[in-house]
């Protein structure tokens, strides 16, 4: 047998591939439109693990996104919602990786960016996004109305089971009580 490399110990193994990403499996919007994407969308489901959402997901409330296209390719998010009763406007800004259909959304602190694929959407009526942060993936599906067909919440519910979740950890958002905006006291920059 040849002898360890230098600085290996002779029973150390090498160290495994690090394990594939959850999102590296998805595929994501093909020829992505990003105007046909910007408009007003309705937050109908969410799919994830997130301990939060567990033990609140009886405090859903109901949340519009608006997306912007700035300079071309970053995708300008701001999402509305109700914190304690007042409407909160969170502003998000999703930025363009090298793969179409694909984004980065950086938090503050080390660990904290997130990476989201536009996985499918018809512009008119639905959009199935991920998301992904270190090693755990959710999946939300947006309506262009509070409500979605039974199909495109079936479509959803494939592609929530096709990264390892189930309807055990996939919450549907209340369909009234929306916020259009918020007043300057109440406007967040990033991460949600």
């Amino acid at each position: 047998t040849a002898p360890p490399a230098l600085g290996q110990s002779p029973g150390r193994q090498r160290r495994p591939p690090p394990a594939q990403s959850p999102l590296e499996k998805v595929a994501a919007q093909e020829e992505l439109s990003l105007p046909q994407l910007a408009g007003r969308w309705f937050l109908v489901g969410v799919a994830s693990r997130c301990s939060y959402l567990a033990e609140h997901s009886h405090q859903l409330e109901a949340t519009t996104v608006t997306v912007t296209i700035l300079e071309g390719q970053s995708l300008a998010i701001s999402t509305f919602r109700k914190l304690d009763g007042m409407c909160w406007e969170i502003r998000q800004r999703y930025l363009p990786t090298q793969a179409r259909g694909r984004f980065l959304l950086k938090g503050r602190g080390y660990g904290s960016k997130v990476d989201v694929v536009v996985g499918e959407t018809d512009y008119s009526t639905y959009a199935i996004l991920y998301y992904q942060k270190g090693r755990s993936i959710s999946v939300k599906l947006y309506g262009r109305t509070s409500r979605v067909s039974d199909a495109v919440a079936e479509k959803f519910e494939q592609r929530v089971r096709a990264v390892g979740l189930n309807e055990d950890v996939t919450y549907y958002f209340p369909q009234y009580g929306f916020c259009d905006s918020a007043d300057e006291f109440h406007i967040l920059d990033g991460e949600l």
